[in-house]
């Protein structure tokens, strides 16, 4: 594609609710198709290639199990190929979303969890719980189903 240039270049989001008509075992091969389909449809060509990583993402969960919608980006050469390949905003998006956890790891290690760590440990210690065991009705002997739990708080000296 580098040698020929691009003459129509567009977004869009195909539905691809059609595909879920078909049996499950070809649901994702029909997706594919309404894809085509789609791409000859709105940008008037009967030449579609798919991008390997689109076709991937369609996969990805199966024969069973494809998206219900997906955004693409269609390019049309003037030779009259069309390509349809995921949108390069994702690529971006999904950096930005690497780059927010290390972020919140640093807040954590800037001490606010020691101190919630120690909010913890103290309010264990003040609350401390017995297990005593019941007797049964019918056998007079303590049951090991029916346990009572009783709260008992530190008494301040």
């Amino acid at each position: 594609m580098p040698d020929s240039k691009i003459e129509l270049e567009r977004m869009y989001t195909v539905p691809l609710s059609r595909a879920w008509i078909a049996p499950r075992y070809r649901r994702t091969s029909r997706a594919v198709n309404v894809l085509k389909e789609f791409a000859e449809r709105h940008m008037k060509s009967s030449e579609i290639k798919i991008d390997s990583e689109l076709n991937e993402t369609l996969w990805k969960r199966g024969i069973t199990k494809p998206p219900r919608r997906i955004t693409v980006k269609m390019t049309k050469d003037e030779d009259g190929l069309v390509t349809i390949s995921l949108p390069e905003l994702e690529e971006e998006e999904a950096e930005a979303k690497s780059v927010e956890p290390e972020k919140e790891e640093e807040k954590i290690s800037t001490g606010l969890e020691s101190s919630k760590q120690e909010d913890v440990e103290n309010s264990a210690e003040s609350q401390q719980t017995e297990t005593v065991n019941v007797p049964d009705k019918k056998t007079k002997q303590p049951s090991t189903k029916s346990t009572k739990k009783i709260k008992r708080q530190k008494k301040s000296e």
